[in-house]
């Protein structure tokens, strides 16, 4: 079984070196390069890679990454970008390939771990090269085919901050090109804007998504976020609110836990402090407890 390495790239030259070194062992490396103008093309040749210039950007990831997937003539694919290193052994790869290939799965999931944070979650990146398998949505775009399979496989991601020289680009795709009567897209605005510091904006576009929204996995994410803007903002109450919203979707959500957690800790952070320095040895333990 052959696999092949897919990725888009554009002025990836200060970080792509590392993400080119943890998948070299592929049977092939495919780039799509969008118009670098940093050399980040003659990187990437120097570790194997089959670079195609071919494709003018159009403001649409899933049509590029689609295009990478017609120009790979493997079996199987994987989809990596350039500021995420693949932590797992090819011959790992190719085994859960061969697996998810004989039980019939076409999609295969990954554990995606960010670098700073350690949060992780799974994307479908492991995937049969069939007609039926694509990339769908012009930005935070998924296959077509969900996977029911998950894998032992694992890539870091978040080595680079974004370096966009658009930072506008996301949020102009998901007005312009995105339906925004989905609850895909009003999530995503949500999420865009909470990124670029536009907190209310970003509370506007959750309360939207809430008012459509069935994916309960997400939808306690959207509380979450409004938490976070609403402590950005100074308005704790409103923060411990959407939090505890969140809890009660999902009781067991590790990140709301521990934000609440938070919440009430900081309005008391000083006078704890306080308390702590001037503790005898005795009562250490009890004002840490």
């Amino acid at each position: 079984m052959k696999v092949s390495a897919v990725l888009i790239v554009k002025d990836e030259a200060p970080i792509i070196a590392q993400c080119l070194e943890s998948i070299k062992d592929f049977d092939e490396i495919v780039v799509v390069d969008t118009g670098s103008t940093d050399g980040t093309q003659d990187i990437c040749r120097s570790f194997g890679a089959k670079v195609y210039e071919d494709y003018q950007w159009n403001d649409d990831f899933a049509e590029a990454r689609n295009h990478a997937i017609s120009k790979a003539t493997g079996d199987w694919l994987f989809s990596i970008d350039a500021d995420h290193v693949l932590r797992t052994p090819f011959n790992v790869i190719v085994r859960t390939a061969k697996d998810a290939d004989r039980k019939g799965h076409k999609t295969v999931m990954v554990k995606s771990t960010a670098e700073r944070s350690g949060h992780w979650h799974w994307r479908e990146l492991l995937f049969k090269k069939d007609p039926s398998v694509y990339w769908v949505s012009p930005v935070h775009e998924c296959l077509s085919i969900p996977a029911t399979m998950k894998s032992n496989i694992e890539k870091i991601y978040g080595y680079s901050k974004n370096h966009s020289t658009d930072p506008e680009r996301n949020i102009r795709i998901l007005l312009n090109k995105c339906d925004i009567d989905k609850p895909r897209t009003r999530f995503y605005l949500a999420r865009e804007n909470y990124e670029r510091k536009r907190y209310d904006e970003a509370i506007e576009w959750a309360d939207k998504y809430l008012e459509i929204a069935t994916w309960l996995p997400e939808i306690c994410e959207a509380h979450l976020l409004k938490a976070w803007c609403y402590w950005m903002t100074g308005r704790g109450n409103d923060a411990r609110a959407s939090c505890l919203e969140c809890i009660r979707n999902n009781p067991d959500f590790k990140e709301a836990l521990l934000f609440m957690a938070k919440l009430h800790y900081e309005p008391w952070k000083h006078k704890w402090e306080r308390l702590a320095e001037s503790a005898t040895n005795e009562d250490v333990l009890f004002v840490r407890v």
